[in-house]
């Protein structure tokens, strides 16, 4: 008989899963809210541009991020390391390149849209490879190839059952 109690592994998932969707809230909110109330984005077009990209990136960076780990999990040897490598890398080099063709030229108000586009990629990738997943209850790791998906969640149609998460409730 156990005297300790312990919070089912499924619980610890989830919890962990909303704080990191809370985390990467914060840091979005960090760096998307300096440059428009310190005056970094300096009219209207900016501002607008800024709100754009923040929900495009996070749109584009999350279907990206579903798709990479329905296929992560489906091949062995695959990991949310090489997934990011693959996918973080190109955007990177671009982002960085933008951000010094922009100082170059004294444009500071593109910067903080530059910096916000890749950082809500960045936030789509990561919440749809690990957070998401996690709030659903399902396994997460780093560097290691992820835990096989149960029969009652796969998507492929082998398993006649499945409902997807939205609808389960």
């Amino acid at each position: 008989m156990k005297t300790t109690a312990t919070f089912p592994r499924h619980f610890k998932r989830r919890l962990a899963g909303a704080l990191w969707l809370l985390l990467w809230i914060l840091v979005l909110y960090a760096v998307a809210a300096p440059w428009r109330s310190l005056g970094g984005l300096v009219d209207e077009r900016l501002r607008w541009l800024e709100y754009v990209v923040l929900l495009a990136g996070l749109c584009l960076g999350f279907t990206i991020g579903r798709f990479g780990r329905d296929a992560a999990s489906t091949v062995p040897g695959r990991t949310h390391a090489r997934f990011l490598r693959f996918l973080l890398y190109p955007p990177a080099a671009m982002t960085a390149a933008g951000l010094v063709v922009l100082t170059a030229l004294g444009e500071r108000g593109p910067v903080g849209v530059v910096v916000t586009a890749f950082l809500a990629y960045w936030a789509g990738l990561d919440l749809a490879f690990g957070a998401l997943p996690m709030m659903e209850g399902r396994s997460y790791r780093f560097d290691r190839p992820l835990d096989p998906e149960p029969a009652a969640l796969r998507r492929d149609g082998r398993d006649r059952g499945w409902v997807p998460p939205w609808e389960r409730f």
